[in-house]
C-alpha cells in the first residue's frame, strides 16, 4: 500500500504515464485515419508505382514515353 501511495505522490512517474497515455492516443488516432482513408492512399501509391515503372521502362529502352498530364 505505501508503494501505491509513493507511485501516486510521484510526479516523474506521472509524466512517464502521461507519456504513454499521448503516445496511445496517438496510435489510435492514426489507425483511425489510416483506415477512413486506406482506399484513397492504395490508389495513391498505385499511381505513383505505375509512374516509377513507365520512368523506369524509358530508361531501359531510351524511348520516352510522352506525358500525360492530369488536367
Amino acid at each position: 500500500m505505501e508503494n501505491l501511495k509513493e507511485l501516486w505522490r510521484n510526479e516523474s512517474r506521472a509524466t512517464a504515464v502521461d507519456y504513454v497515455l499521448i503516445a496511445g492516443i496517438t496510435a489510435a488516432a492514426m489507425g483511425a485515419v489510416i483506415g477512413t482513408f486506406r482506399k484513397s492512399l492504395t490508389e495513391l501509391f498505385d499511381a505513383i508505382t505505375g509512374k516509377m515503372d513507365e520512368a523506369q521502362r524509358e530508361l531501359q529502352t531510351g524511348h520516352p514515353i510522352p506525358l500525360r498530364l492530369p488536367y
